[in-house]
């Protein structure tokens, strides 16, 4: 097993994990990896593509939708050679909910003695698929070993930490048993935050150098700069493998009764807004500004249970049974429907997924207070914090069509007879208090008990 670190870490792998294969892990059945994909969030996962399931194995009500996700892996032999896997991809069926490791050995020129063939020894038991991930060149590698092998053996024989119910951790920028826990980290670095108290308005440039911040919207940018945290707008965990969700209130012991906080931030990729473009879009569904000249506003509330007043919208989740609580349709979106039964903007589900997957595995959300007599403005981070963790496409979507989650942009056109220039920022956005429909699993945590470090 030593030997296979070093080879891995030949490959700039930061974290190796196993899965001990069952019968059914192979080349026809395809590897079973996990529930939904963000169970999966620590693999360097690609594009998300729709596509219909059209398997005869059962009956036609369970054909339902399936997304694939483009999934760089290579194999690696114990010689350090690697063998480049290009049709690798993992399966999604939400409607199981299951994904599935498929084209693992499509193209690829390794010879796998017949080991991931059913009708060979793609059966049989004992054998280990262990995988190197690699951060910085966002791919995966993998090692398959035998079941009578020295390195199944050893797997056998060692203790092991749980990543997921399905994978297990063996090296995670050393070894496991001597490594603190991304949770624990997490925690008590936000302790210490804590307990600097007041923090004056600051952020962190792109030379990781931190510098004040004068604009009002600060909290975020203020914690982020105390994380390390470089503003980059990509659509990954902010720490550690942990979405950072700072909002502010005014009372911390009632943070989590209903301040309103945005989840995500991304931009629609169908509809009137894409074919006709922004600034179109915002002269036909915004208004003229009351208080600036020239200027247009796309703005307000959009629930799926009501049309907006101001913008004469309505959300809609086309492709989602709100009844079963599933996808119904891989290439159904969140739409925003005039009167006309015209989409004005969509968000294709396999974005939402994407970024979903990526940004939301596991969250923190932190509240704030804001001292505004004072220049530049500070903030004050809570000791009360809560993580959620377990979520997936299927509860996204339902508190969207429940209208616990909405739309709520801050579109703009400025200058608009002269020299138009747009402010995009569509954010769906959730209250406090109703976080608990995005989660299976929630866990509130006083950072007092981490401040010892």
């Amino acid at each position: 097993m030593d030997a296979l670190l070093s080879v891995f870490q030949d490959f700039d792998c930061d974290k190796v994990i196993f899965k001990r294969l069952t019968p059914n892990d192979n080349s026809k059945n395809q590897p079973y990896f996990g529930s939904h994909l963000t169970d999966l969030s620590f693999l360097p996962i690609g594009q998300v593509e729709a596509s219909d399931s059209t398997s005869p194995k059962k009956p036609s009500r369970n054909r339902g939708p399936k997304f694939t996700a483009r999934f760089p892996f290579s194999w690696i032999d114990s010689a350090g050679t690697e063998y480049p896997a290009p049709n690798s991809k993992l399966i999604y069926y939400p409607q199981y909910p299951e994904i599935r490791l498929s084209g693992f050995l499509q193209g690829c020129p390794i010879n796998a003695d017949g080991w991931m063939d059913p009708t060979k020894q793609g059966r049989s038991k004992g054998r280990v698929l262990v995988l190197g991930i690699s951060s910085s060149k966002r791919t995966t590698f993998g090692f398959f070993a035998a079941p009578d092998s020295r390195i199944a053996k050893e797997i056998q024989k060692q203790s092991s930490a749980k990543l997921t119910n399905i994978f297990e951790v063996v090296y995670d920028g050393r070894r496991f048993e001597e490594e603190k826990t991304a949770r624990e980290r997490l925690l008590e670095t936000l302790a210490k935050i804590h307990l600097k108290g007041w923090i004056p308005s600051q952020r962190m440039n792109a030379d990781k150098a931190i510098i004040p911040y004068t604009a009002q919207n600060g909290g975020g940018y203020t914690l982020e700069a105390e994380l390390g945290i470089t503003p980059n707008g990509l659509a990954q965990p902010d720490y550690l493998g942990w979405e950072v969700k700072q909002f502010q209130v005014s009372n911390f012991l009632k943070a989590f009764l209903g301040k309103p906080l945005t989840l995500l931030t991304p931009e629609p990729t169908g509809g009137y807004y894409v074919e006709k473009g922004v600034p179109a879009f915002i002269r036909r569904y915004g208004k003229p500004s009351k208080k600036m000249p020239d200027r247009y506003n796309f703005c307000g509330r959009h629930f799926a249970t009501e049309t907006c007043n101001t913008t004469g919208l309505r959300l809609a989740v086309a492709g989602f049974d709100s009844i079963s609580r599933q996808v119904s349709d891989s290439r159904g979106a969140i739409c925003l429907i005039d009167a006309q039964e015209n989409t004005a903007a969509s968000w294709d589900f396999t974005k939402i997924i994407e970024h979903w997957t990526c940004k939301h595995a596991n969250a923190v959300y932190v509240p704030s207070l804001k001292k505004k007599d004072v220049s530049p403005v500070q903030y004050k981070y809570s000791n009360l914090v809560r993580l959620y963790s377990s979520t997936n496409i299927n509860l996204f979507l339902h508190s969207l069509a429940v209208g616990a989650v909405y739309y709520d942009p801050g579109i703009k056109l400025e200058h608009a007879s002269t020299n138009p220039k747009t402010k995009r920022r569509s954010q769906f956005r959730v209250k406090a208090k109703e976080l608990d429909t995005l989660y299976e699993n929630r866990e509130d945590v006083d950072l007092v008990n981490y401040e010892s470090g």
